[in-house]
């Protein structure tokens, strides 16, 4: 029997938030007659630089087939970093009929921090043409159609904000002097230290889950806290001083990886570690390190130059690091 597009007048939309599989995955379904498409976006938050995958599926009847968007390197904001496509596969539907299925995984990642959009995807049906049919003829196009997805916000949040140690605290530049009291009291110190041991270990545990949970290397998570510092600074959310501090801090975090510590190590500390080990590193660190100390601990400002020359040469100093660290794979599995 001919089926018109114009005969399929009820449109269904829905959007269901899933808990099963991966928490807080967004699936979208519409129908438009025996037409079926699927949209589900495996988190409804993710991390800068962290992966989302993103599953299109498509049914339709026998007679039909799908003209899918072309998915290049990007979809809106987001960079496609992987994708696997099949098209035109047999389908089993709930009526028994002859139904064709289209299905694409899209793995996607954003290098910009807040709430970046999954714009609509649009897919197109047009009547199906037999091998033997000429590509002349022209297509009626009272058989043809479109379904598009609806516009998804993701939460994409900043590396940064979860590279914050309790167990290693930044240094504060100047000591404040409080007044004592007047009248001692000691009922609320054991409370208040009760209280502040378990925030610390509270917060140990979140971040070890955290990084535990995602399963990344040292190279991959400093990377990643990289990337998200550059964003922020060419955002202007950081100033030149709060640049350089959060910039020795992921380079002190992974050389303390290195020498086996669970925190952050002192500037001190790596310089002298790496002048043991590698020297040439050691020497490009120096300057950066140094004054990225002076910054915090003496109240000395840098300016926006010295930032930009450090992250311009950021990438080749983490090479480095992960040369030295595959290296001391190998010695330790030899």
């Amino acid at each position: 029997m001919k089926r018109t597009f114009g005969a399929w007048a009820a449109i269904l939309f829905s959007v269901v938030i899933a808990s099963s599989g991966k928490a807080d995955a967004i699936v979208q379904r519409q129908s438009d007659g025996p037409i079926e498409i699927r949209f589900r976006v495996s988190d409804s938050e993710t991390l800068v630089a962290e992966p989302l995958e993103v599953e299109l599926e498509v049914v339709v009847p026998g007679d039909l087939q799908v003209v899918l968007p072309e998915f290049n390197e990007t979809l809106g904001d987001w960079e496609i970093i992987a994708k696997e496509i099949r098209e035109d596969l047999p389908h089993a539907s709930a009526a028994g009929s002859d139904s064709r299925r289209w299905w694409v995984r899209l793995t996607l990642e954003s290098l910009q921090a807040g709430e970046v959009e999954i714009p609509s995807v649009e897919v197109q049906t047009l009547p199906r043409q037999s091998e033997n049919q000429s590509e002349q003829i022209g297509i009626d196009w009272e058989q043809a159609g479109s379904l598009a997805t609806q516009p998804i916000v993701i939460d994409v949040r900043s590396v940064l904000t979860e590279s914050a140690d309790p167990m290693k605290p930044e240094p504060i530049a100047e000591a404040i002097s409080l007044p004592a009291e007047t009248t001692p009291s000691g009922s609320w110190v054991p409370t208040a230290v009760v209280g502040l041991v378990g925030l610390l270990i509270a917060g140990a545990v979140v971040l070890l889950r955290m990084r535990t949970r995602r399963g990344i290397s040292d190279a991959v998570w400093a990377r990643r806290r990289l990337t998200d510092l550059r964003t922020q600074w060419q955002k202007q959310k950081l100033s030149a001083d709060d640049c350089s501090r959060q910039l020795s801090s992921i380079f002190r975090d992974w050389i303390g990886s290195m020498m086996g510590r669970e925190s952050a190590v002192t500037s001190e500390d790596a310089l002298g570690w790496l002048q043991e080990t590698e020297p040439a590193i050691s020497e490009n660190l120096q300057a950066m390190l140094t004054r990225a100390d002076e910054v915090a601990f003496a109240g000395i400002s840098t300016n926006s130059a010295e930032v930009e020359a450090w992250l311009d040469r950021a990438n080749d100093w983490m090479d480095q690091l992960e040369t030295l660290q595959a290296r001391f794979s190998q010695e330790a599995n030899a």
